[in-house]
């Protein structure tokens, strides 16, 4: 059962991981960048029109990668009392 909880754990960090990297792709082919950058600055209008969606996925990642570290159960949902 812990294995699989594990696994589960996994995959939503990995999936919310694609998410940022999904995003981050599309700001910069937005601005004309290789996505390969390191240090970048975006134009205003990428900005207000990725930035909200790029942050509340990195922070989603974040906060995942801290709560599996510390040992909790991560991108599960309680449903019907379960």
């Amino acid at each position: 059962m812990q294995e699989k909880l594990n696994k589960q754990g996994q995959d939503y960090i990995a999936s919310l991981r694609q998410a940022v990297h999904v995003l981050w792709e599309a700001m910069c082919k937005e601005e004309g960048i290789p996505p390969d950058s390191k240090f970048v600055v975006f134009s205003k209008a990428t900005e207000k029109k990725f930035r909200q969606f790029y942050d509340r996925a990195l922070n989603e990642l974040w906060e995942a990668e801290a709560q599996y570290r510390a040992g909790g159960y991560v991108g599960l949902k309680i449903k019907k009392g379960r």
